[in-house]
């Protein structure tokens, strides 16, 4: 069921319509509030939109890191059940 939520961040709030459970948007909000709280400080210096361009710029090499991670965890992890596999008789996932 889709439902506005709200993410305060200094002294702006931000409304958004969403589906995900209550856990996820706390989580995603803390976060974001988390980071936000790094680089609040700049938001007299550069203005609100650097900052939270530098947010997203930071966020999202966070989150192409953390992909790349799981790539690279889930290629070893299918390439020992391969070897594990090989020889029991049972068919490999590939």
């Amino acid at each position: 069921m889709k439902r506005p939520v709200v993410l305060k961040l200094g002294e702006r709030e931000y409304e958004f319509i969403t589906n995900e459970p209550q856990s996820i948007v706390d989580e995603v909000f803390n976060e974001i509030i988390q980071e936000f709280g790094i680089l609040e400080k700049e938001v007299e210096k550069v203005g609100m939109d650097s900052v939270l361009v530098a947010m997203l710029v930071n966020m999202t090499t966070d989150f192409i890191k953390a992909q790349s991670e799981l790539k690279r965890l889930k290629e070893k992890y299918d390439a020992i059940l391969k070897d594990h596999y090989k020889g029991r008789g049972r068919i490999a996932k590939d």
